[in-house]
């Protein structure tokens, strides 16, 4: 019989053979690595390793002198075409200012337009070329304004529209715009030319139509275009400086405020009418029907929202009391409300934000009375 005395003895003896065997596993085997040593190689296979790592440092040297020799070369190159081109615009300069404001003048004028680019960095001296150029034809005087207006009309004026609607340099839109101005203001100021026998079918296009179809594109694109990047203040300086077009305004803006616009569009709209009716024109009172209904209109729309703007109702009903008091002061009579914008007037008394809102419903009354 065993005792238990062996038995453990031979347990400890299997265990201790497994970390015997444990041990030997971990250990690294000497035996099987081989040491590189330098000595031993190819003199000339290592000659060989030296001279392609020197190439391959070279390489990228002469890559990295390359292309900073290229780039210096484009800086040059950008340099030296900013150059030509401003001893070209030195003539055009110097044309400019002995045929005046002609209509070569306008034809140059969208070139000019889209070379006018960053004023800093080495665009800098064609920038400040551009802008001289502009600012000598802008203030030249009536001798030398000799454009012809309707020949510009037709083939100059569309290019800078266009400029002007797809720009996004300020400077060079404000440019543009100014040049427009310039145009139309030598038109107005120019002396009537001699009738001439005109067929019967030949429509005959008033010079209010003329001059209002310069800016026309530009004040569609102000009211349908959501992105659009003109602003209101062009309006106010047109609607000021050209009275002959005011007319052309409100027929306009009183159309696109019944159309399907935004409501922001539409405030717009409003805002240029008030502006219009601020210089009491002999032909408001031809169009006071206009100012009420597109008022009217735009009110309903705003009444019909679940939280109207106070200040929207305001401002439509301020339109047609402004409208009131240049037909009074005009000693001219008003027309009578139609039923529908009498209706739309009187809700605005009673709707819920004229409690909150007391002047509302004061001024509804006032207009009605």
């Amino acid at each position: 019989m065993v005792s238990e005395e062996d038995e453990e003895d031979d347990i400890a003896e299997e265990d201790s053979d497994d970390e015997d065997d444990g041990g030997s596993e971990d250990k690294p085997n000497t035996e099987e690595e081989e040491d590189i040593n330098l000595s031993d190689a190819d003199e000339e296979e290592l000659k060989k390793a030296d001279e392609k790592l020197e190439a391959a440092f070279k390489g990228l040297l002469d890559l990295k002198k390359s292309k900073k020799q290229e780039k210096k070369e484009i800086k040059l190159k950008k340099v030296k075409i900013v150059q030509f081109k401003v001893k070209i615009l030195d003539f055009v300069e110097i044309i400019i200012k002995d045929i005046g404001f002609s209509s070569a003048t306008m034809n140059i004028l969208p070139r000019l337009l889209h070379h006018i680019g960053n004023p800093e960095g080495a665009a800098r001296p064609l920038y400040d070329k551009i802008l001289a150029i502009f600012k000598s034809m802008l203030s030249m005087k009536a001798d030398k304004l000799t454009v012809n207006f309707e020949e510009s009309l037709n083939s100059d004026v569309p290019a800078i529209q266009e400029f002007i609607l797809k720009t996004s340099n300020r400077k060079a839109q404000q440019l543009a715009i100014q040049s427009l101005f310039m145009l139309c203001k030598v038109h107005l100021n120019a002396p009537e030319p001699k009738k001439k026998k005109r067929r019967i079918s030949k429509k005959v296009v008033s010079t209010a139509d003329k001059v209002y179809s310069v800016y026309s594109p530009i004040l569609r694109d102000f009211f349908t275009n959501k992105n659009t990047k003109q602003e209101k203040s062009l309006f106010f300086q047109i609607i000021e400086r050209f009275p002959i077009v005011r007319p052309n305004f409100v027929n306009d803006l009183t159309t696109y405020i019944e159309q399907d616009i935004t409501i922001y569009a539409k405030m717009q709209a409003i805002a240029l009418l008030h502006r219009v009716l601020s210089f009491a024109d002999e032909s408001i009172p031809a169009q006071q029907e206009q100012y009420v209904n597109a008022a009217c209109s735009l009110l309903s729309k705003i009444l019909e929202n679940s939280k109207p703007s106070p200040h929207h109702i305001r401002e439509c009903l301020k339109l047609i009391s402004k409208l009131q008091t240049v037909l009074k002061k005009a000693e001219i009579a008003q027309k009578p409300f139609s039923e529908n914008a009498k209706s739309v007037i009187e809700s605005v008394g009673v709707c819920e934000i004229a409690l909150k809102f007391p002047d509302l419903a004061n001024l509804s009354r006032k207009l009605i009375s």
